[in-house]
């Protein structure tokens, strides 16, 4: 089903690994970049930027002038498998598709 696995080196794996990241980063946290940019460019109003861990998980709250610009939160669990689980899952993947190749079935043909 996941041939296409068979033939990546680990060097493409850790670039997936690396892809995904980086789609996250731009998908999960774009709102929240982009209150903390416009809160801590130079503006007559101060901003702030406030990052804690507690009860809720972590929860990020971005204020300017007063106003709440974002306020978000996540749980360790469900970040830990946002980060994790996916790389995770390709790597068990790849792993048995590379274990088939080396059975000794594989090894009689050739």
């Amino acid at each position: 089903m996941f041939k296409f696995l068979r033939s990546w080196s680990a060097g493409k794996l850790f670039a997936s690994w690396i892809a995904y990241w980086i789609l996250l980063i731009g998908i999960c946290l774009r709102p929240a970049v982009v209150a903390i940019w416009r809160a801590t460019r130079d503006t007559p109003e101060h901003g702030s930027v406030n990052l804690s861990f507690g009860d809720a998980g972590f929860v990020l709250d971005v204020v300017k002038g007063g106003a709440k610009l974002y306020s978000g939160s996540i749980h360790l669990l469900p970040l830990a498998l946002l980060v994790a689980g996916p790389p995770l899952a390709i790597w068990l993947l790849w792993v048995a598709s590379r274990s088939k190749r080396s059975t000794p079935d594989a090894m009689v043909g050739g």
